[in-house]
């Protein structure tokens, strides 16, 4: 089952570590606190949208996942294609959007189609991501 609050500091670890397997050489993705940044020798970038789970507005923890995710990946994505001056990851035209969907326990992440997306990134298990958690 999934807590009903996540720490935003371990959520932004978990996708910084995702997304760091599947940048571009030259390219690093890290956490800083709750925040996600892109680093690459000329620029930094990135994302606060962890900080979207300790949101208290009425949407479910798997909504606000959901959300956070996306903006995360979305800004990393257009932080990746500024580093490297071309679509990241490519679909068929352009650049693939990004996607997420919690599923279970588990926190789905891709680009592109959710059936048949261009990248896939491992899915993060979210009971281990809670507020105090050992």
């Amino acid at each position: 089952m999934i807590p009903e609050r996540l720490s935003a500091h371990r959520f932004a670890a978990a996708l910084a570590a995702r997304l760091n397997a599947v940048v571009p050489r030259g390219v690093t993705v890290e956490a800083e606190g709750s925040a996600v940044s892109v680093y690459d020798p000329a620029l930094c970038g990135g994302s606060s949208g962890a900080i979207i789970l300790e949101e208290e507005d009425g949407r479910s923890i798997v909504e606000l996942v959901e959300t956070a995710a996306w903006a995360i990946m979305d800004s990393t994505q257009d932080v990746v294609m500024e580093s490297i001056r071309e679509q990241w990851p490519m679909g068929v035209t352009r650049a693939a959007d990004a996607g997420a969907r919690v599923i279970g326990d588990r926190l789905h992440l891709w680009f592109g189609d959710e059936e048949k997306p261009v990248l896939r990134l491992e899915s993060v298990d979210l009971t281990g991501l809670a507020n105090g958690a050992a």
